[in-house]
């Protein structure tokens, strides 16, 4: 079944751990490919044009762009009792690309994730059911980009940059529990925040006249002098979150599930980075997000002994407060399941993603700008298979 990759602030995907629940190893994978097409049908605002701000006013901007998430797992029951399984996946992520005026403001940018993890579980049977008692951790990998370009507004050539990376780790803690012979999983997971210490650097960045541009005392702008790249720090945090799913057999050949995310998406408020040169905030990336919420209903049947189907709606809550246009989308999914043999199964499925509208609304300064995003739909597309030993 296709997932909706891009919903919940930056939520992606996340670890597969089938093979928890499994009585034998296996291994897991598969990869979904989306094309959000996420766009703004206006643009206003001020920007820097040889030196002087002015007003500008700017058509429709497509800056959502396709991505694809994978993701691998193994493992499974390794003594009576306990299984482990080696997951990589990449949870959070965004990619954004601007033409026109508004490169100004952002040209690019893109957040990009991978985690690591290692999770097992302790089963206790009881009665028709068992009880898993689920742990692991994981280290979470992360790049953040950003570009400008000043090329009207100064005279710089190519875009000036932003580039920090950092690695973290985190915990995950769950219940689940099973009565295979109706079909039925409950599970509840608990996955930590993480803590970033990010480094990295700005690239062709004309830090004087910046400074100038943002009336910096004169000593400050001396100091930057003729430099253009320079070391960037920064702390951020991204989100804990918990997720409730359900499913259940409800007639011969038919399955029902659910699930419940929240993902605490208000963490994230803002990103300040730090030059390297006179230690001085110099460029903050805004989002004062809202909490995530993530609701999934559908169902599954089987046609025969190989060959099953499912449908799935999910809604997903917008985390925008006006500073971007991260609102309600709505995933309407299907997907297949064939079965080879008793070990080897693969999946293939479609999704329409649909997006509400929205406004940013919020701007920081007199030199910012506003947008409207239109109502639209984007796809997925998913692949995924898995063979037992």
């Amino acid at each position: 079944m296709a997932t909706a990759a891009q919903a919940g602030g930056f939520n992606r995907g996340s670890a597969n751990l089938d093979g928890l629940y499994s009585d034998s190893l296996g291994v897991y994978s598969g990869i979904t490919f989306v094309s959000p097409g996420r766009s703004y049908s206006s643009v206003t605002g001020v920007r820097v044009v040889g030196g002087v701000p002015g007003a500008f006013a700017q058509g429709p901007v497509e800056f959502g762009d396709s991505f694809s998430v994978p993701y691998a797992s193994a493992g499974g029951q390794l003594v009576e009792n306990v299984a482990c399984v080696g997951s990589y996946s990449q949870p959070y992520g965004a990619d954004s690309t601007y033409t026109g005026a508004i490169t100004y403001h952002i040209a690019s940018q893109s957040l990009a994730t991978r985690e690591l993890g290692l999770t097992c579980s302790y089963r206790y049977d009881m009665g028709k059911g068992r009880l898993s008692f689920i742990g692991g951790v994981f280290n979470e990998y992360i790049e953040y980009k950003q570009a400008r370009n000043f090329n009207l507004a100064f005279g710089t050539t190519g875009d000036s940059t932003i580039n920090v990376t950092s690695d973290t780790w985190g915990y995950r803690l769950g219940l689940a529990y099973e009565i295979p012979e109706i079909a039925l999983k409950a599970s509840l997971m608990y996955r930590s925040q993480t803590d970033h210490n990010a480094r990295g650097n700005y690239a062709n960045t004309p830090f004087a006249t910046l400074a100038a541009a943002n009336g910096a005392p004169a000593p400050l702008i001396a100091a930057y002098g003729a430099q253009t790249s320079a070391s960037a720090t920064t702390s951020a945090s991204l989100p804990q979150s918990v997720e409730l799913a359900v499913q259940s057999g409800i007639a011969p050949g038919w399955l029902a599930f659910g699930s419940i995310k929240w993902t605490d998406w208000s963490i994230l408020q803002s990103i300040t980075l730090i030059e390297g040169i006179a230690g001085q905030p110099f460029s903050t990336s805004r989002f004062f997000f809202k909490d995530g919420w993530t609701v999934t209903g559908g169902v599954a049947h089987r046609f025969n002994e190989q060959l099953a189907g499912s449908a799935s709606v999910t809604w997903d809550r917008g985390v925008s407060s006006g500073w971007d246009t991260l609102t309600d989308t709505w995933t309407f999914a299907g997907g297949l399941a064939y079965d080879f043999n008793e070990k080897i199964q693969v999946r293939a499925g479609g999704a329409a993603i649909h997006f509400t509208s929205g406004t940013k609304s919020q701007t920081s300064s007199a030199v910012d700008y506003t947008a409207v995003s239109p109502s639209e739909w984007g796809y997925a597309l998913s692949a995924s298979a898995s063979v037992k030993f």
